[in-house]
């Protein structure tokens, strides 16, 4: 399976990416990877914007190209709702219910959470801090 990843290149920039998980196969509708080391886990609620980032009109409040850091590695899992993710080059992914993302420290991004529906999120941080920016572990 394929994950999404928020990563940095050989500038420190951020970029797109995709990561491989190993998963085994338990049922013809299920499979499970190797148990991942986590630190933290939350699901909660996030509030939603009036217009998405892309749109002439969206007024960022901290300006046109505001961008934040991804702080401790962390997994998000979409539950609800939609999300639009403008990442350091402009380029724009939008995640739905059932995307997973993989934010690595130190990759900008800003997140823009526009949806017709309240956006539900499962967080899983990692163990490591924000300036841990080496590719992400997965256990096999």
């Amino acid at each position: 399976m394929k994950i999404f990843e928020l990563g940095l290149d050989a500038n420190g920039r951020s970029t797109p990416g995709l990561i491989d998980v190993p998963m085994t196969k338990v049922s013809d509708t299920e499979a499970i990877s190797a148990k991942q080391p986590g630190t933290i886990w939350r699901i909660g609620t996030r509030g939603t914007a009036n217009l998405p980032r892309t749109n002439k009109d969206y007024d960022a409040p901290g300006g046109a190209y505001e961008q934040h850091l991804g702080g401790p590695p962390h997994v998000i899992a979409w539950m609800t709702g939609y999300l639009e993710n403008t990442l350091q080059d402009g380029s724009t992914w939008r995640f739905s219910p059932g995307d997973l993302l993989f934010v690595r420290p130190g990759a900008l991004h800003h997140s823009n959470i526009f949806s017709s529906v309240p956006a539900t999120v499962f967080n899983l941080y990692l163990p490591g801090s924000a300036t841990d920016t080496g590719p992400l572990d997965i256990k096999k």
